[in-house]
């Protein structure tokens, strides 16, 4: 089994970059947020290859709760989903189904192609694979 990484060295530290406001929301428009994180040139999301991450295909940016801002609705109107050890959720709009972002290790995440409205071209992101599937031990006896 692989070493699991921590959260907090995938996250960019303020002063580090210089700060791009990205906005977007879920399809619905639920929910709608801006974070604050590197310019896209210098963004590296996080792709993992875990049986949850792998079916919804999301491509997370982690953050300090301070660098999120909701400017509709809050996590408290998205449903929450936590699965095996329950250490982390992860939030959806109930209406439209997107896979918005969640909490772990008191960090926030949010699906990079929540952003895709605002131009960013998700798939053109410098991406740092995870290894969920090698780090995390079951708990359910899946």
């Amino acid at each position: 089994m692989s070493t699991r990484t921590p959260v907090s060295s995938r996250i960019p530290e303020p002063g580090t970059f210089k700060p791009h406001k990205y906005e977007g929301g879920c399809h619905c428009g639920r929910v709608k947020f801006s974070v604050v994180a590197p310019p896209p040139d210098e963004i590296v999301v996080t792709a993992c290859n875990c049986s949850f991450c792998s079916a919804r295909g999301g491509r997370m940016i982690y953050m300090k709760p301070e660098s999120l801002t909701f400017t509709k609705g809050s996590f408290d109107d998205l449903t929450k989903y936590l699965w095996n050890s329950k250490t982390a959720w992860h939030s959806f709009c109930p209406v439209c189904g997107i896979a918005v972002g969640g909490e772990y290790q008191g960090s926030y995440s949010i699906n990079m192609r929540c952003f895709e409205g605002a131009g960013i071209e998700v798939e053109k992101l410098k991406v740092q694979w995870s290894d969920g599937k090698g780090q995390i031990p079951r708990f359910d006896g899946a």
